[in-house]
């Protein structure tokens, strides 16, 4: 049995496209522990930390499909949404059987291992990104079914939106060069070092790790963040962009599809 939230709870909790942001900075974190340890010297004690984490992204990629098919009302738009979830949930799923079958081979002291992890990694390198392009869809569609968004609408100028966007996306980094702080966007687009100080004063922005002298440190979204970019959407059209190439599945995977 489950029990009622009361009312003055209920918009306490996080909504849909704030959900999908948190799923697309756990992508981030997930996909930054690999980029941490290279195949090659990956063992099993870093196995076993990986493969949980990639089955926690399906599970949750899956939860918030549900919730999608349960909140909205049957519409295009809500289909490929839940489709898109639906396959990130099977992509996260691969992985996490790459790396089972990695730490197999590893615990044999067999050969091969690399090739999973690799796999394994590739498999989820698009998660971030995809998450961030289903809460703006999200959003508009939600706005046009006239369903309730919780959260504050923050005065939040274009270039903060598109800077905590990029964030959200995982595509920013800030290096210390020479006492002076350079900001990295992976997309190529110009980002102020000026916006990302502003964004960090609201504490809407957090950095990864210690602060040293040529070692880029990775720019993330804290919860205040995430809230006050859910609210941004719907506000600000999406940018414009291309097909998204989606990387195939091994045939060694084995996943459970959901019903």
């Amino acid at each position: 049995m489950t029990t009622a939230l009361p009312d003055d709870q209920l918009f306490d909790l996080p909504t849909l496209p704030e959900r999908l942001l948190s799923l697309a900075d756990e992508f981030i974190g997930h996909n930054d522990a690999f980029a941490q340890d290279s195949a090659a010297r990956m063992g099993a004690a870093e196995l076993r930390e990986r493969f949980p984490s990639a089955r926690s992204l399906a599970e949750r990629a899956l939860e918030i499909r549900e919730s999608v098919e349960h909140t909205l009302r049957p519409a295009p738009a809500v289909v490929d949404v839940s489709l898109e979830l639906q396959q990130m949930a099977f992509l996260a799923s691969g992985a996490a059987d790459e790396l089972l079958i990695a730490l197999g081979l590893v615990q044999k002291g067999k050969a091969g291992a690399e090739t999973h992890i690799q796999l394994a990694g590739a498999l989820t390198a698009l998660g971030a990104p995809a998450s961030v392009d289903l809460a703006e869809r999200l959003t508009a569609e939600m706005h046009r079914q006239r369903v309730p968004l919780s959260g504050e609408l923050l005065q939040l100028s274009s270039a903060d939106i598109a800077a905590m966007r990029a964030v959200a996306r995982g595509k920013v980094h800030v290096t210390l060069m020479l006492g002076r702080q350079y900001i990295t966007h992976e997309g190529g687009a110009r980002l102020s070092i000026n916006t990302v100080r502003a964004l960090e004063a609201p504490s809407f922005l957090r950095r990864d790790g210690v602060q040293k002298e040529s070692v880029p440190q990775r720019l993330r979204l804290t919860t205040a963040g995430i809230r006050a970019l859910a609210g941004a959407f719907g506000r600000t059209p999406p940018p414009v962009s291309g097909p998204r190439s989606v990387p195939p599945l091994p045939q060694s995977t084995s996943v459970k599809r959901s019903r």
